[in-house]
């Protein structure tokens, strides 16, 4: 058993393949046989894969053909295969094939891949494994990434879990107690009702012989990705540069999938050649937090971690700054996800503009919209010097305390003035507002809760809308 997503399957081809097949054991030679269950959706299409691999490993040659009478047994993993016979031509005149010459096992080590994508039951494929083990004692190795498989067999059919725990719940008068959070309330009776992963863990133990760990050096196995840009110079060069953002960014994520990261960093190709065609004299900063953003980007959507719409409705990075902020004061809760995000792959790493929209909706849309390129690419332009920014954006993009003390006056008279001009959306003033309450409160400011009001909603005292803002 191993871990996936790592070129396991690459050192299943190129390292344990060969070994098996260069060996001999007893004076006999192994063949292998490797099938990937991704996708597998119902056992028998394991019987027709292992079928048609074993016809194609048969020398025709080699085939021998007897009557009905003499055939012998035939193994278990061999017998769905029957029917199938006639469909892969494997008789010939009439005859009948000795489906127990033809399925000899053996010679034959099994191999299957990507256990955790399988859409059957992981538990009835172990099951379905464990019959040739023990009645055809066949050599049979499983890869899988365990990780994603545990996380699998806990998340799957989660409605019904949630509902048949709180039922249970209710029916043991635990709902009402306030001995612990409702969430973890449920999530402990839904582990205790179906614990899927200890069955996985008791199978396991009894159907596995030796387990392995396959871990490999990331620095080593990053620069062989990197090779695949050798004809583009520039772009290898500032790879190479910031290898250890890339190695960091993708510890970051919390998976160990390489697939993922390299097409990270092909879509990270892309990105880079368009903005150095077109906007030569972007800074260094910002092209290294856009590849940041691409790898961060395509491991959250890709990994399964979060639904792809997470980002759908940000539009900029000043939205995305703004929502950071509100998160932390208004404490906000809906936004907890992009907190974490931001606090989890730019930890360490200052950048005024760090989300953009256009490399986010090429990851997940696959198209590579040219107008918000550009969007995008001129905004960067125009406020990646924040002393040049308007005071009450300054505010709504940026941590409050991180404004130097001798500006943050400047700042607040600044956004007074423009909101009595009336030179700020009313969808600003309410956030504002909400801030400046916020700086009352905690006496940052010497305006009281009444005045303010006056001030922001001047101009809007008759608007329904804000009254029930308030």
């Amino acid at each position: 058993m191993e871990n996936g997503g790592l070129g396991k399957t690459h050192f299943w081809n190129h390292k344990i393949r060969k070994k098996i097949e260069s060996m001999q054991l007893n004076g006999k030679r192994y063949t292998t046989i490797y099938m990937s269950l991704y996708g597998i959706s119902n056992l028998e299409e394991i019987s027709k894969k292992i079928f048609i691999e074993t016809t194609q490993l048969m020398d025709k040659n080699l085939r021998r053909f007897m009557d009905a009478n003499g055939q012998t047994t035939i193994p278990e993993y061999a017998k769905t295969g029957i029917d199938m016979a006639n469909f892969f031509g494997v008789t010939q005149n009439g005859d009948k094939v000795d489906y127990g010459e033809f399925f000899s096992t053996d010679d034959k080590v099994l191999c299957f891949d990507d256990l955790e994508r399988a859409n059957v039951d992981v538990i009835d494929i172990l099951g379905y494994i464990n019959n040739f083990v023990e009645h055809d004692h066949i050599k049979t190795i499983i890869i899988c990434n365990e990780k994603e498989l545990s996380t699998k067999l806990k998340s799957s059919n989660l409605e019904m879990k949630t509902f048949i725990a709180t039922y249970l719940l209710d029916k043991q008068d635990e709902l009402n107690k306030s001995d612990k959070p409702m969430v973890e309330k449920i999530q402990d009776k839904i582990e205790h009702v179906f614990d899927k992963a200890n069955d996985y863990e008791r199978i396991k133990e009894k159907l596995i012989g030796e387990t392995f760990e396959y871990a490999p050096k990331f620095d080593y196995i990053i620069n062989g990705i990197l090779m695949r840009y050798e004809n583009n110079p520039d772009l290898i060069r500032f790879l190479r540069e910031n290898t250890g953002l890339i190695i960091s960014t993708f510890h970051k994520s919390g998976t160990r999938n390489l697939r993922i990261l390299k097409h990270a960093l092909n879509d990270f190709k892309k990105i880079y050649e368009m903005v150095n065609k077109s906007y030569p004299n972007t800074s260094n900063r910002i092209i290294q937090t856009m590849l940041i953003f691409t790898i961060a980007v395509s491991f959250e959507i890709k990994a399964g971690k979060i639904t792809k719409d997470k980002f759908i409705n940000i539009q900029d990075n000043e939205e995305y700054k703004s929502i950071l902020v509100s998160s932390r004061i208004l404490m906000d809760n809906r936004q907890f996800y992009i907190k974490e995000f931001d606090n989890n792959y730019y930890y360490n790493f200052k950048s005024e503009y760090r989300f953009f929209k256009f490399i986010e909706y090429y990851v997940r849309t696959r198209i590579f919209d040219m107008k918000l390129f550009k969007d995008n690419m001129e905004t960067i332009r125009n406020t990646v010097d924040t002393e040049n920014l308007p005071a009450y954006k300054r505010l709504l993009t940026e941590e409050y305390w991180k404004i130097s003390d001798d500006q943050f006056e400047g700042v607040i008279s600044e956004i007074i003035e423009d909101v009595k001009e009336g030179k700020i959306k009313l969808i600003d003033i309410v956030k504002l507002f909400a801030y400046f309450s916020y700086f009352s409160r905690k006496n940052l400011i010497n305006y009281d809760l009444k005045t303010l009001k006056s001030i922001f909603f001047q101009r809007y005292e008759h608007s329904i809308f804000v009254i029930t803002i308030l």
